[in-house]
Formats: structure tokens, sequence, C-alpha cells
């Protein structure tokens, strides 16, 4: 029972992390974006030295800050009042909510900002793009050869099922409620060995995908500034990619591992959890950690080599405007462009091209894979 007690304990606080680590995020995302944008429009990296943009952006950074101490206080009443149980439901539904009020003031200010850019004069007078001579001297993503370390973490797990099946106990707990009661067992037997295997797969299959997407992404390059530029965006995402094997091999590995011990009997189905959760704080530690070190496609990379060359308060040059093609500024779509993927506006990271038909029917699939095994249990 304190072993329940303590996984409980455990998991309401890492729980509780959630909301927090939410509000940061958005709380830096004006700061941190790529120095052509600024809420999903178009401006000159001179532009974040303007005090109407500045004014939008501290604005922005408050509202997030108030409503993630709202959630939070919310949270916690749920907590005091009806136990660990709705706690839990109410801060993965404030996260969400957090998500969405963050949309809603970014599309205010988006409006705000395209009315400073009107009256600024703000607009590129054309299109034009990059091609970087010597870009094989730029940071690269890791190579996928290192993605074959997840075949070494599949094969730990199977080994340790097969040589553990000896200990296995005749019941095996196979799920714990949000009580942290086990509701769920399992009769011994060879075929609980591969039990781990699906979950392992899947999570590595999704991290590996993360991994090309990474590597595929469209290359944002500045004309202007094609050296600096490309150097920024090559370093921003081999750190991503770092950081994507490395969280997924932990991940994958503990959802395969963790599993098989508690299946021979190793660890209690408690302990997995913990740890699982610890992990999944981590990784999401791990995401700001980087966001705001490097910025969007290297942001905090080149406004460093920017104010070497008279800073990017002097920058106030236009090279690419392509805001026909960003739905509210956050939804990429465009019929012209081959890419599949491309780095976010609003945010850190990469987005696909909705135009693309191979996103929906990629987005087709997942609902399906995700949806299927919950058919399957109701039939």
């Amino acid at each position: 029972m304190n072993d329940t007690n303590t996984t409980m304990n455990v998991i309401l606080g890492t729980t509780f992390l959630l909301p927090i680590l939410v509000t940061i995020s958005l709380t830096a995302v004006p700061w941190i974006t790529d120095r052509h944008d600024a809420f999903g429009v178009t401006v000159p990296p001179a532009a974040h030295a303007d005090p109407d943009i500045r004014r939008l952006k501290r604005g922005f950074s408050w509202s997030m800050a108030a409503s993630g101490i709202i959630a939070t206080a919310i949270s916690l009443a749920v907590w005091q009042w009806f136990g660990i149980e709705p706690a839990i439901w109410t801060i993965s539904a404030v996260s969400v909510a957090l998500t969405l009020v963050g949309f809603t003031v970014q599309q205010i200010c988006r409006r705000r900002t395209r009315s400073i850019a009107v009256r600024r004069n703000w607009h590129a007078g054309a299109d034009r793009r990059a091609a970087i001579i010597g870009e094989h001297d730029n940071p690269e993503p890791i190579s996928l050869t290192w993605e074959w370390l997840h075949l070494v973490a599949l094969a730990v797990t199977v080994l340790v099922g097969v040589l553990g099946y000896g200990n296995m106990p005749e019941r095996v707990a196979i799920h714990e409620n949000m009580a942290g009661q086990i509701d769920g067992w399992a009769n011994k037997s060879p075929w609980l060995i591969l039990m781990a295997v699906p979950g392992q797969i899947i999570v590595a299959m999704v991290l590996i995908a993360a991994h090309v997407a990474i590597i595929d992404a469209k290359k944002p390059i500045d004309p202007d500034h094609p050296a600096t530029t490309g150097f920024a965006y090559g370093t921003f995402a081999r750190v991503w990619s770092i950081y994507t094997l490395v969280i997924g091999l932990l991940v994958a590995g503990w959802m395969g591992l963790g599993v098989q011990l508690v299946t021979v009997g190793v660890i209690g189905i408690d302990l997995f959890a913990t740890v699982a959760m610890l992990l999944a704080v981590v990784a999401l530690i791990g995401v700001l950690v980087i966001s705001v070190y490097c910025g969007q496609n290297g942001s905090r990379f080149y406004a460093g080599a920017s104010r070497g060359n008279g800073g990017p308060e002097s920058d106030d040059v236009m090279s690419v405007d392509d805001d026909r093609h960003w739905i509210d500024g956050v939804f990429y779509m465009n019929r012209d462009d081959p890419a599949i993927w491309v780095p976010k506006r609003f945010g850190v990271g990469w987005t696909v091209n909705c135009a693309r038909p191979v996103v929906w029917l990629a987005a087709i699939g997942l609902i399906a894979v995700t949806v299927a095994p919950v058919v399957l249990a109701l039939i």
C-alpha cells in the first residue's frame, strides 16, 4: 500500500509539472521564434526591436503566465477537494486548455502585428531563394544509422523475457488504474514475453519518423544571410536529431524493458509507472531547454552572429514573404511546394504541408492505428 501511495504521489507530482511546463513553453515562444517572423507574420529581423512588437510579445507572455497560474490553482483545488484521480484528469484538461488559450492570444497578436506591418510598410520586394555555396560545411542532423540501436534495445527486451521466464509469477499484473489499483491480470504464458515488444516498436517507429522528418525538412535560408542562417539552421537540426535519438532510445527502451521486467516479476507495475512518468518529465524539460537554447531555426545563433555585423536591429530587409501560404500563421498549405515537413512559424520545431496528400493519408493511418485497439477490445 505504501508503494502504491508513493507511486501515486510521484505520478501526481510529475503530472502537476505538465501545465507548468506548458506555461513556460508558451510564455517563451515569442522570444525564441525565428527572427523573420512575429506571431506567424513575416517581418524583417529589425521588427523585433520595434516598441509595438515588443509590447505585443510582453503582453502575450504575461497573458500565458497568468493563464498558467490560474490553471495550476484550479488543479490544486480539485486535488484538495476531490482527490488524486480527478486532479489528474483536471491537469490534463487544463493543459489542453492552455494550448487553446495560447492559440487564441496568438491570433489576436497576429492581427495586430499585421496592422503594424502595414503602418511600417514592411514587405518583401520579391520572393527570393538562396543556395548556399559550401553547404556541406554546415552542421547536419546525425545519420539514421544510429537508429539501428533500437534493434539492440529490442533484443535486450526479448532476452530479458526469455531468461526471466522461469521466475514469471503465475498471474501477471498488466494494467493499473488511475487510483493505483491493479485491475488487469494475465496468466503465465510464453506469449507474455512478447507483450512488451509492440509498444517498444511503435514508440521507436514514431521517434525514427521524427528523425527522418528533421533530415528531410525544408531548410529556411535567408537569401541576404545564407551562410549565417544556413549554419544556424544546421546546428538547430543537428541538436534536435541528437535529442530525438537519445530520448527515443530511453522512452522506447523503457516501454519495452520496463514492461518485460514487470512481466517476469523483477519490478512492480508501480515502479514501472513511476519511471515512465519521470522519463516523460525529462523529455519535456529537454524540449524546453533546447528550444530556449537554440530558438526556432537556430534563431538564437543567428541573432548572436548578427550582432557582430551591426545587430539584428539594423536588418530591416524582408527577403521572403509567404504569408499567403500560412493559414492563421500556423497551418502551412502550399500546393507548389514539394516539401512535406517545414519549420513552424509560431513555436519551435516542424509542421506539415497540409497541401500534400501523403500528410492526410498518414493522419488517417495514425488515427486508425490508435482507434483500432479500442474497437477490437469492444468487439
